[in-house]
């Protein structure tokens, strides 16, 4: 059963899903264009809404959304896209590839392998703008994040930690163990949508060499 708790004054939790995808209810959610709502947070299992105090109260906002829940057969209209990626697993790019490889006691030729062998899915599209996680990863490259994060990851680096593989589309500090590079540029803040890759999309790497990297 979905449940809504409240997160101070004016943000809601909607969790306990249960096989409803939180993409699904975030689009639905968005679709209405409720003037009380600010942002939509769509995690992996449950949706977050900020809200304005100022229009409703926490308490008669939560029963106008278990209104709209309980009276919508949710659908999923948008369609989910295959994205195919480009992926330079070079050493120039691929910073981490041969510590992943001795931490995994793998090859280095595996490592990429297993890597790039999988259709993988958003899960999340954040934490950075344009920030892709994507899961699952093979259990062989299950790898913590790095203690020490770098102060410098390039725009295009993917990265792999815990269960998951991510897309820096933006320059920025970092703490995943980077396992390549790819030259698209995914996120572009003068755009609207900036991404066009969506939470539910699939995501499939296709390994490039060093040259094909910069004749992108």
């Amino acid at each position: 059963m979905i449940k809504i708790v409240p997160s101070g004054d004016s943000i809601i939790i909607i969790n306990n899903l249960n096989n409803l995808k939180t993409s699904t209810l975030t689009d639905y959610l968005e679709k209405l264009e409720l003037n009380e709502i600010e942002d939509i947070i769509s995690l992996k299992s449950s949706v977050g809404i900020l809200f304005n105090p100022h229009k409703i109260s926490s308490s008669d906002f939560i029963k106008k959304t278990k209104n709209l829940l309980s009276n919508k057969n949710f659908t999923n209209n948008n369609k989910i896209k295959t994205w195919e990626i480009p992926i330079c697993y070079d050493k120039d790019f691929a910073i981490d590839l041969y510590e992943i490889s001795t931490k995994c006691k793998i090859d280095v030729d595996q490592v990429i392998k297993k890597h790039n062998n999988k259709t993988y899915e958003v899960d999340i599209v954040g934490f950075l703008p344009g920030f892709l996680y994507l899961g699952k990863l093979d259990d062989s490259l299950h790898i913590p994040r790095k203690n020490n994060p770098r102060t410098h990851i390039p725009e295009g680096s993917i990265g792999i930690a815990g269960n998951q593989t991510g897309i820096y589309n933006i320059e920025s500090p970092g703490g995943w163990n980077i396992i390549g590079r790819t030259p698209l540029r995914l996120f572009d803040k003068l755009k609207n949508p900036p991404i066009k890759i969506k939470q539910g999309d699939k995501i499939i790497f296709k390994e490039i060499t060093k040259e094909e990297f910069y004749n992108y």
